[in-house]
């Protein structure tokens, strides 16, 4: 009776902490492709809109609506934009102390625009698998305080956010914590894009294209530098493969330890 149970803690233990490994491997998978991504970067030369050609294309300039789009407004702050996200955090707490941050909501939309770099201009329309990366503003909401008005207004239209569970003890509010981040691209700001250029029939004739990502799936619309992009996936690329490695070895030491046990 002691053996089986000393068995079927040991296969537990084993199989908890193999989701560990789990966690690890993804970690340095996700780890790796930022890296690899910001060397694409690096690698690719920005290249004149009146220079393009059919393939991968690297365009650095401002930003405005395409001759058939619309400028839209930004979901919380409603400012003017031609591409927006949104992001909604719950604190989550553990059972074992502490906690952590979990998204529950997210969205992204773009309207097809036009980047101007002095020499020419490229339409740019964000495919369903592309990456918009875009500075953020966060908003963090205490337990039990009242939102500002533009985040009350943008739960209020949004249906697929809930309010934030708020309840009184005596004198004092508590609640679910919540972080609201909004990042958009504004009218003639300054973009950089990465992607796959095609010709296609445009307003005036012929014209470029960039709406698909690379044959290495890379397409990216941001209002950040390059040299911000790859700093960022360097250094983020590189602590995800440093934390990813610990977990995978420990979780493989958790894993087989209980079995070298006599």
């Amino acid at each position: 009776m002691a053996l089986d149970m000393f068995f079927l803690f040991r296969l537990g233990w084993s199989g908890f902490s193999l989701i560990g490994v789990g966690v690890g491997l993804y970690l340095m998978n996700r780890g790796r492709k930022l890296r690899g991504q910001s060397e694409r970067i690096a690698d690719t030369e920005t290249t004149p809109a009146r220079d393009l050609q059919p393939g991968v294309a690297e365009v650095k300039g401002s930003a405005h609506p395409a001759e058939d789009a619309n400028v839209m407004e930004s979901p919380i702050t409603l400012a003017d934009s031609l591409a927006t996200q949104v992001t909604v955090e719950k604190y989550q707490s553990s059972s074992q102390g502490g906690g952590s941050w979990r998204t529950i909501h997210e969205e992204e939309s773009a309207v097809p625009l036009r980047v101007n770099d002095g020499t020419g201009a490229v339409r740019v329309e964000l495919p369903a698998d592309g990456e918009l990366n875009v500075e953020q503003i966060r908003k963090r909401v205490g337990g039990g305080e009242e939102p500002p008005e533009p985040i009350r207004r943008f739960v209020e239209q949004e249906s697929e956010v809930d309010e934030a569970t708020r309840y009184e003890l005596g004198l004092l509010s508590a609640g679910e914590r919540r972080r609201y981040s909004e990042g958009f691209i504004e009218p003639g700001e300054e973009v950089y894009v990465l992607g796959t250029a095609r010709k296609e029939a445009g307003w005036d004739g012929e014209e470029y294209v960039i709406d698909e990502p690379t044959r290495s799936g890379d397409f990216i619309l941001s209002d950040k530098s390059e040299e911000e992009l790859i700093k960022e996936g360097t250094w983020g690329g590189g602590f995800m493969i440093a934390v990813g490695g610990v977990a995978t070895v420990m979780g493989t030491l958790f894993t087989i330890g209980p079995w070298l046990l006599l």
